[in-house]
């Protein structure tokens, strides 16, 4: 080989080096910048979801003090009108003995609103469900809505405690309100029926009607079903999954999970 074919091939061997070196310098600089734009974009979402959970707090919390606030208007104003009415119907009953049987009717459904009051009133104090507990605070709720005779719910006794905090407690229980309001309003369901599965480590609980179900993909993505949306997005906030299933005429099945936490 000819010196000058020596130059000529060391000069392709350089070439080719240096053309390798910028094609890895150019792969480096674009690594480097899609692990920044990558980890800006983890960092904005984080920032997106602490201010949605603040939010949600804020909001939750708002919330739950007018609902108190309501709840001790009812139990203290409404109650002692209750209270009222009834004595003023047993003084017409001593002083009208003949109206004691007219009067039957109005005392029943008297007792009737009473009872659900007191009941309504426990239900929308937070403080209510942070002390007795949330399977207690569901056993009242059911027996609410069983005093409505609009459906007959299915609960089986559950005792103990869950392993979930309080918030997330009282997050279960007005999801379940909410999922059961939606029922009594829109369902037409005979049945409601409730199960829970409390482990250790795991919670779950799954509420089922058997009325006439509606397109949960559709309504997921329709203006319509804001209100699914809210209880999916509240639960995930709190640390629980909502799963919605439900077709046209079979009904609809709201599950929720505690998410596992990774360690």
């Amino acid at each position: 080989m000819t010196q000058e074919n020596s130059q000529i091939l060391l000069a392709i061997i350089c070439s080719t080096l240096l053309i390798l070196l910028l094609i890895a310098i150019v792969i480096i600089v674009l690594f480097i910048s899609g692990r920044q734009k990558a980890k800006q974009e983890m960092e904005m979402t984080q920032a997106k979801l602490s201010y949605e959970q603040e939010l949600r707090k804020v909001e939750t919390e708002v919330k739950e003090q007018v609902m108190g606030q309501f709840a001790h208007e009812l139990h203290d104003n409404i109650g002692q009108l209750l209270t009222a009415m009834h004595i003023q119907i047993e003084n017409q009953k001593i002083d009208h003995p003949a109206l004691a049987e007219g009067l039957k009717p109005v005392e029943f459904y008297l007792g009737d609103v009473t009872r659900q009051l007191k009941l309504l009133s426990r239900t929308l104090n937070n403080d209510y469900v942070g002390q007795i507990g949330l399977f207690q605070a569901l056993h009242t709720e059911v027996d609410r809505m069983n005093l409505l005779r609009r459906f007959v719910v299915h609960f089986p006794e559950v005792e103990g405690k869950t392993n979930l905090d309080r918030n997330s407690e009282l997050m279960v229980f007005r999801i379940f309100q909410e999922i059961t309001q939606n029922a009594l309003r829109h369902s037409s369901a005979k049945n409601l029926y409730i199960t829970i599965d409390n482990t250790a480590n795991g919670f779950e609980m799954s509420v089922r009607d058997d009325g006439k179900g509606f397109d949960a993909k559709h309504m997921l993505l329709s203006t319509k079903g804001s209100g699914l949306i809210n209880i999916i997005k509240r639960a995930r906030l709190s640390g629980l999954s909502c799963d919605i299933s439900s077709k046209p005429g079979e009904g609809t099945l709201f599950t929720l999970k505690k998410i596992p936490t990774l360690t």
